[in-house]
């Protein structure tokens, strides 16, 4: 017996948990592994992808090979696109849940961590906290508000789980004809599970620990599918995924994540021209948050004197530390095929995300450490943001011809208004310790306090898009996209003392792309792009009065333009697909302060490099998931953020990164996968000195993983990260006070059932 599965049916996978409502997750995930090892249990599906050969009762269960079902061309999930990923011209990295599942990945972050040419940030001066966000930065340039599900852009600083997720969509390059305001390097969409027309139970319930602390994690999933014969309606099913999680932070003290999730969906209509689908999701996190270690302990730093060192588990932060986060969204999506030609589809989404968070640093700028003395500075900092976005989405996606010409034309409208509130609050800073005894069982000295002062952000997008390929001939074809954003932001600021102060922003944007592809044979395709994005005053929620501030109403869009040449080819009829690209990536009009002129919007910043890239299976049995990146940046005039001066190196980009993850499934049902990770030295901040630029050094990382099924119903996964134990750094913060040390070699032993 052999049966077909796609990537998308791999088993749940990951998400947070606040302590007492997701117990009845865990019990029935319980019973259901229960029963699946109960020897009259019915099911016909092992818990990895695979379906059961016949085996006498007393001999170990046999796995046919998996036959994965996207055996010639890969869409990406939005309607927007209408050609196969082959033929855009485009680099784009699909990642599927079959391979983040077997790596054991809990959060976006893990995922992105497939894709080469991505470096993440830990805090102030480097994007959104590591551990209150995914906070990362794509091609050099910051990504962190550019993620979306489903199409719809996700505000709100805190770490997505994937135990709901089908894959994860990484766009490189300027993307502002795709997502509008401030797609400057790309950006990352995640699709959502929906219900399809099947039966199915599936999960995994783990456990993790690790070599340098006590710590455990535990994490449960569930899925269910069920399709619902005798509803009124043809083609309905219903689907409900869960999650329950509590994980002490991989060789950290004290932090820990907790969080539960819950997301139930209804389909209508599947298989027929008419379909509905509504789906629900909400999420609780409830954590303690590890903001890492101070630099001082980073490899490479220049002390006058040497400096102690502390174990990379020693936690700077306090118990009384908290980091909480209620995540809710609605979406409703209709689509219509009028005919094999023409499809009309319409989506709404809500979401709304409440962040509060009492966080503890370890150092607060490039001073906080006294070599002489031995002693640091930590800060105590509070924040609470409310953000929300409610979007409709309107799609007419059309084939025709026009003389000789044929055309896959998709158009269409897209209305959003998003918000944000944020009361204001006053730091404190805590007296200095010795670097050697952090105490965080201790009471703090000083908390965070409200001053009075908050700001409300409201802004409201109107835009027009078309997406359009023209087919010349077999071989030769052209793509042009164009968005026009009509959007106005209302920024409201309110002083400690009561004094309001209003700014307004409305602009008017035009962003797009235009590639010409040759197709010398059907599985290839060599092409040439150009793109232009904009990331006009306000794109990250703040404006600004003040003159020449890179927020300030008048002051000009950033401008990011690429040009990227590249091939992309499949073989083995489609199941493999390789990639190859160089580009040049120009962010112009950044404002920078002139010793002379004062703030000037005249900065200049170039990346160049290629990439190169495999996906998905060199045969039935081998999969593959392979990308290496090569990203030459520089300065050319004006500052960044972080202090970087003209003709240095952008910070926090590594020239060289990659990525390999492979698996390969035997009959026998044994699955052996593993691969690394490279990245090249990454320019940052010194702690003690920060004009001058340092660097975070490079590595690899090695991981592997086993599965092997112990029933029709179950299989027994163990992983192990980092096998052999070596030390880096996971995120740096560009002002140079800290950094989070990467996690040590660590174990996930995980059973994935599925019937």
């Amino acid at each position: 017996m052999k049966t077909t599965i796609r990537p998308s049916d791999s088993i749940a996978a990951t998400g947070p948990h606040r302590a007492s409502a997701p117990s009845s997750v865990a019990a029935l995930t319980a019973l259901l592994v229960a029963k699946s090892l109960a020897p009259n249990a019915l099911a016909d599906v092992a818990a990895t992808p695979t379906a059961p050969s016949a085996t006498k009762p007393d001999e170990p269960t046999v796995l046919d090979p998996v036959v994965i079902a996207d055996t010639k061309t890969q869409h990406l999930s939005s309607p927007k696109f209408a050609v196969p990923l082959r033929d855009l011209p485009q680099t784009v990295a699909v990642i599927p849940s079959e391979v983040f599942l077997q790596q054991g990945a809990a959060t976006l972050s893990d995922v992105l961590r497939n894709t080469s040419g991505i470096t993440f940030a830990a805090g102030e001066g480097g994007s959104a906290a590591a551990t209150s966000g995914d906070a990362f930065y794509l091609r050099g340039f910051d990504t962190s508000n550019n993620i979306f599900v489903d199409g719809v852009r996700d505000v709100g600083a805190y770490s997505r789980d994937v135990y709901n997720l089908d894959q994860v969509e990484v766009a490189k390059g300027p993307a502002g004809a795709d997502i509008g305001r401030g797609g400057a390097s790309g950006y990352v969409n995640v699709t959502t599970k929906v219900p399809r027309l099947e039966n199915l139970v599936a999960g995994e319930v783990s456990y993790g620990l690790d070599e340098q602390t006590s710590g455990s994690r535990r994490r449960t999933t569930l899925d269910i599918d069920e399709p619902l014969e005798n509803f009124p309606v043809t083609g309905t099913a219903v689907r409900v995924n869960a999650l329950w999680q509590d994980n002490d932070s991989v060789a950290r003290d004290y932090a820990e994540n907790k969080s539960w999730a819950i997301a139930p969906s209804l389909a209508l209509g599947l298989g027929t021209p008419t379909r509905a689908t509504f789906a629900y999701q909400h999420t609780e996190q409830n954590n303690l948050p590890d903001y890492g270690l101070p630099t001082a302990q980073l490899p490479g730093y220049i002390s006058p004197v040497p400096v102690p060192p502390v174990p990379r588990s020693t936690f700077f932060g306090f118990t009384a530390d908290s980091d909480q986060v209620h995540s809710d969204s609605a979406t409703a999506r209709l689509e219509h095929d009028l005919n094999a030609d023409l499809k009309l589809s319409n989506q709404t989404r809500y979401s709304a995300n409440q962040r509060e968070a009492s966080v503890t640093t370890p150092g607060q700028n490039g001073t906080a450490y006294t070599p002489a003395t031995g002693l640091l500075i930590r800060s105590r900092q509070a924040n609470k943001r409310d953000t929300s976005i409610l979007s409709n989405q309107t799609n007419l996606s059309a084939n025709f011809t026009t003389g000789r010409l044929t055309h896959n034309l998709t158009g269409g409208l897209e209305l959003s208004r998003e918000t944000a509130s944020s009361p204001a609050f006053t730091g404190v800073t805590l007296p200095a310790i010795l670097i050697t005894n952090s105490d965080p069982t201790a009471a703090p000295a000083l908390t965070p306090f409200r001053s009075g002062a908050y700001t409300d952000v409201v802004t409201k997008t109107a835009a027009l898009y078309a997406f359009d390929t023209v087919h010349f001939s077999e071989h030769w074809q052209a793509d042009a996209s164009v968005r026009a954003d009509r959007y106005h932001t209302h920024y409201l600021s309110v002083a400690a003392t009561g004094v309001p102060s209003v700014v307004d922003a409305q602009h008017g944007l035009v962003s797009w792309k235009t590639g010409l592809v040759f197709k010398p044979v059907a599985a290839g395709s060599l092409y040439a792009a150009y793109a232009v994005s904009l990331t006009p005053p306000g794109t990250d929620f703040t404006l600004s009065s003040a003159t020449g501030n890179q927020n300030n109403p008048d002051t000009d869009p950033q401008q990011t333009s690429n040009l990227e040449l590249g091939v992309k080819w499949d073989f083995n009829h489609g199941r493999l697909s390789t990639t190859a690209a160089i580009f040049k990536t120009v962010n112009d009009k950044t404002v920078y302060t002139d010793p002379v002129l004062g703030a000037v919007p005249a900065g200049k910043q170039t990346v160049k490099g290629f990439e190169l890239g495999a996906t998905r299976r060199i045969t039935d049995h081998w999969l593959i998931l392979a990308n290496v990146s090569f990203l030459d940046s520089e300065i050319d005039s004006g500052t960044t953020s972080g202090g970087n001066t003209a003709g240095s190196a952008l910070p926090l980009i590594p020239k060289w990164s990659g990525n390999l993850y492979t698996s390969y499934h035997f009959h026998s049902g044994l699955l052996l996968g593993g691969g690394g990770q490279y990245s090249a030295e990454v320019a940052r901040r010194d702690n003690n000195t920060p004009s001058v630029p340092r660097t975070s050094p490079a590595y690899w990382l090695f991981n592997a993983m086993v599965s092997y099924p112990l029933t029709k119903h179950v299989s027994l996964r163990f992983n192990v990260n980092n096998l052999f134990d070596r030390k880096f750094v996971q995120a740096a913060n560009n002002n140079g006070a800290r950094f989070m040390p990467g996690a040590p070699r660590a174990y996930l032993l995980t059973a994935d059932y599925r019937f």
